[in-house]
């Protein structure tokens, strides 16, 4: 299946920044730029996009980003720094006695569509943003049923961002 011509730039400069991205990410890997570990970074960017490519040809998943829908991670840093004292809270009550750890299994509805390609970039975004979270950790999205299972510890409410994304909390 040939893409349209219209794609074609894009995915080549989606793919030239992914290629630049992995080569910045192996120097700061390996804090230095000596010949050897030039030619293993170098040799480990061409795999990784070999791999990519392989996959993007066979990916079925359609999705359209949107700069707003990515915007909405501005609060994961929030999120974890409060997520992080609600774990330490559970750890210490169950520690000292107080209160047994739980084990919570939830459902959410979730706005979903098989076809449309902004709803399933937004099931990617709420899966990654929500379980960035130490408290929830999003299980998958069964677009089917318009539903979203995750865990958590203890019970709290579904961040405002999920929401955003298309939860029904």
């Amino acid at each position: 299946m040939q893409a349209p011509a219209t794609t074609k730039p894009k995915a080549i400069f989606v793919a030239f920044l992914a290629a630049i991205l992995m080569s910045g990410e192996w120097i700061l890997l390996v804090a230095g730029t000596h010949i050897d570990e030039m030619i293993v970074g170098a040799a480990s960017v061409l795999a990784s996009g070999a791999f990519l490519f392989v996959v993007h040809r066979s990916s079925t998943l359609h999705t359209d980003f949107r700069l707003a829908d990515m915007a909405k991670g501005w609060r994961i840093p929030w999120y974890v720094i409060s997520d992080i004292f609600v774990i330490i809270l559970v750890l210490f009550k169950d520690l000292f006695g107080i209160e047994k750890a739980k084990s919570l299994y939830r459902v959410s509805g979730f706005q979903t569509g098989k076809e449309d390609p902004t709803l399933a970039a937004r099931r990617v975004l709420a899966i990654a943003y929500t379980s960035a979270s130490p408290n929830s950790i999003v299980l998958g999205i069964d677009y089917t049923c318009s539903r979203m299972l995750f865990h958590q510890l203890r019970r709290t409410r579904l961040p405002q961002m999920t929401d955003d994304l298309g939860a029904k909390s």
